[in-house]
């Protein structure tokens, strides 16, 4: 009776405690439990005729702390004979299968802590062997990729007005990459392809089943040639709109190729001072503080053609900015176009060609405005990850790992 709060904090209601031991030395607590029934069913014929034979051996087994002590229960492996199939077995508990020297909601608790941390220091941290701590973690990681992608696509599928994303991260930069493809409108990430070469993207759609479920009206990629090609043979009727912040980056790099060879003609302290504050001119006028835009101001004054290429290039961001219909949107580029010309810089002439080239997807921007800001947010975590985990080699691990962790909304209690 006096062990009925401790029978409540366990949480394992087949079982009773009779006795506790405390060790100080190693900060654990010995639970000794015995099972509530007397006796339990054949696990071969069903029959309720069993016999017991007494207990054989007591098993240690490890459960959820109790007040940051660590719990070991000892649980009686309690022999049973069948009076009817003349069958011999070992009592079966729920909570804890045989042979295992860990309760499952010890083992739930050591996948749900692995999200966010290395193995290493969840092992320290829960008092397990690595080897333990990592094999639990990754069943329960599978489990939970499974559940959340599944979950993740069907919602896509159902989605109105669904909006794709597709962007490239490094592995390894300059050298290997993947592809990942993110439900901008659900706010989550569906899948991702090894490479982003155009074989790549073709085994990936014959290998994928659900990709001609999905209907987007919309896909959000860079200028990337291979990625316009894949959309439109894959979702020949959604829309393809050129990312705001890649097609943007063309022009901010204009804009230095200018300001370095005017950097070139000043003075030496004007150099100092625009080579120092060069990437205020990145940012956009109106986001500076009153102290920073003096600053900027101070540079601009310096030369009067890297003040023609900046307000060039804060018209750009200003165009992005207004709220135009199609027409209306060609119509205002043409004019930023020509305001550009006025510029006379192989630099800006190379970054009008290309976007004239992808004038279409620039504009499709006006018609629904979405970008892949989201996505370039989840590359960071992603990169964490794999600085994280040292970049796992096991290709479904590594996965497992950033489609549970960029999808942590969706994932539920799997055990």
């Amino acid at each position: 009776m006096q062990f009925h709060y401790i029978n409540k904090l366990i949480q394992l209601p087949e079982i009773n405690v009779k006795n506790i031991l405390f060790d100080d030395k190693t900060g654990v607590v010995y639970l000794s439990v015995e099972p509530i029934q007397y006796v339990q069913p054949c696990p071969y014929c069903s029959s309720h005729d069993v016999h017991r034979d007494g207990v054989l051996y007591h098993r240690h087994v490890r459960h959820l702390p109790l007040a940051n002590w660590r719990t070991l229960l000892c649980i009686p492996a309690v022999n049973m004979e069948c009076q009817e199939c003349k069958a011999h077995f070992v009592w079966q508990y729920a909570f804890v299968p045989p042979k295992k020297r860990y309760t499952k909601a010890f083992e739930h608790q050591l996948m749900k802590q692995g999200q966010g941390v290395t193995v290493q220091s969840m092992s320290a941290s829960q008092s397990v062997p690595y080897s333990t701590a990592e094999r639990y973690f990754k069943n329960g990681l599978q489990a939970e990729r499974k559940y959340t992608q599944m979950t993740c696509i069907q919602d896509a599928v159902q989605r109105h007005q669904l909006v794709l994303g597709i962007d490239d991260f490094a592995v390894r930069k300059g050298h290997s990459y993947n592809t990942g493809i993110h439900d901008l409108k659900g706010g989550n990430m569906l899948d991702i392809i090894s490479g982003r070469k155009q074989e790549d993207l073709q085994a990936f759609q014959q290998t994928s089943s659900y990709m001609h479920l999905l209907n987007p009206v919309a896909v959000v990629m860079d200028l990337s040639y291979t990625y316009h090609k894949f959309v439109k043979e894959t979702f020949p009727q959604a829309i393809r709109i050129a990312d705001r912040f890649h097609v943007n980056r063309y022009v901010t790099d204009a804009m230095h190729a200018v300001r370095k060879e005017v950097q070139q003609k000043l003075s030496t302290q004007a150099r100092k001072q625009l080579k120092r504050h060069h990437q205020l001119l990145e940012t956009r006028y109106d986001a500076l503080s009153k102290e920073d835009q003096t600053t900027v101001q101070t540079l601009l004054n310096y030369d009067n053609q890297l003040k023609a290429i900046y307000e060039w290039k804060e018209a750009f961001i200003d165009w992005y900015d207004l709220s135009l219909n199609a027409q209306q949107a060609k119509q205002m580029l043409e004019q930023w176009y020509r305001q550009g010309h006025r510029i006379q810089h192989k630099a800006v002439e190379s970054c009008l060609q290309t976007i004239k080239n992808w004038e279409t997807e620039v504009i499709n921007y006006h018609r629904m405005r979405f970008t892949n800001a989201v996505v370039e947010g989840r590359h960071n975590k992603i990169k964490a990850i794999q600085r994280r985990h040292f970049f796992t080699r096991n290709r479904d691990v590594y996965e497992n790992r950033i489609l549970v962790e960029c999808n942590w909304a969706y994932v539920q209690d799997i055990i």
